[in-house]
């Protein structure tokens, strides 16, 4: 990828004001967990996930994620199942394991698109988004490399991490030491790459220009100006990854 470090955080920048299923995935991972939701009704269920996205506690931001463990992110291009190690980023593994297990980003786009990488992580619900903007999350230092295929969270700044991610289409190495410490890597795409790739790239950079029309109207301002953007169905967990 040739960006510049000069214009490579503002490429990557953040607006900072801002049950079963196949292959072994379900909605919930952990022992205690699934005995958790497997007591309760469809109605206190679809509360408790309410209440972990919309108004999340203390308890419910402080919770370890696993060692490691498997999101697949059902596209409507094809699924992409994403491996997360929390040995690589701790702070950042926590987060995505928050916000997957309780499906944050169901009807997320896939705002920008380019030959070296995919960003998403915005809900589309700006009550939503306005939440999660000032729950940050302090930086991790940096293990892995941002090699094709790698998850990292995108950033405004030191500490400005809540909900963006983007997924490398190529090894962008520069990634790891610009901007206040690099981007570092949280996971890796293990199937599904080739949906990576196919994602609509029409509207290449110019959405990530206007992060604060889509954070002030979501989806529907994505919907009218870039359509035909890919989107996010729903998330499933599982765990661990070997």
């Amino acid at each position: 990828m040739s960006g510049l470090p000069r214009a490579l955080c503002y490429l990557l920048a953040l607006t900072t004001p801002a049950c079963g299923a196949a292959n072994g995935l379900s909605e919930s991972s952990g022992s205690e967990g699934v005995a958790r939701v497997e007591s309760l009704s469809p109605e206190e269920v679809a509360a408790l996930a309410h209440q972990a996205i919309w108004e999340p506690s203390v308890s419910d931001l402080a919770l370890q994620a696993p060692d490691s463990f498997m999101v697949r992110f059902e596209t409507s291009a094809g699924d992409i199942v994403i491996a997360f190690y929390r040995e690589w980023a701790p702070l950042g593994v926590d987060r995505i394991y928050h916000l997957t297990r309780y499906n944050f980003y169901a009807g997320s786009r896939f705002f920008r698109v380019n030959p070296g990488l995919v960003q998403f992580g915005l809900s589309g619900q700006p009550a939503l988004d306005s939440v999660w903007a000032e729950l940050t999350i302090p930086d991790d230092p940096l293990v892995a490399s941002n090699t094709r295929g790698t998850v990292s969270f995108a950033k405004s700044g030191p500490g400005s991490r809540n909900t963006q991610l983007f997924i490398n289409r190529q090894d962008n190495a520069l990634y790891d030491t610009c901007c206040s410490g690099g981007f570092p890597p949280i996971g890796r795409v293990v199937s599904g790459m080739e949906v990576v790739d196919s994602f609509n790239a029409a509207h290449g950079e110019t959405p990530v220009m206007f992060q604060d029309s889509i954070m002030m109207v979501g989806n529907n301002f994505l919907d009218r100006r870039y359509p035909g953007l890919d989107t996010i169905a729903r998330t499933l967990t599982a765990g661990p990854r070997e």
